[in-house]
């Protein structure tokens, strides 16, 4: 998240909306904007259901506990709504700009 809030002014001159998706509740996501200062918003999925049709849910269990977490994905969307790219295995560091350089490509091929 700090990446791509040191990265958010080449996001909007692109055109591009960044957002977070986390399991979280509201008020836990506006937490941690605040606190990490972030300029854009982060949503909340806990009913999972973009997870689900994202297919990013990792359910771990170890006998009869379970729980489920967002396997850190990102996926650029574009504007008819189609995912454009996928990133399922994501490095924290430098991640924001790989996902600007595809960006910047995939809108000069526009």
């Amino acid at each position: 998240m700090r990446e791509f809030r040191a990265q958010h002014d080449d996001f909007t001159a692109l055109g591009v909306t960044v957002a977070g998706v986390s399991l979280d509740g509201m008020a836990a996501n506006r937490q941690w904007a605040e606190r990490l200062k972030l300029p854009f918003p982060l949503l909340s999925d806990e009913r999972r259901e973009a997870g689900e049709a994202f297919g990013i849910i990792r359910r771990v269990g170890i006998g009869s506990w379970r729980a489920e977490f967002f396997r850190r994905s990102t996926l650029l969307i574009d504007e008819a709504g189609k995912v454009a790219a996928v990133w399922s295995r994501v490095k924290l560091r430098g991640h924001a700009l790989e996902v600007l350089r595809v960006t910047r490509a995939l809108v000069r091929a526009a």
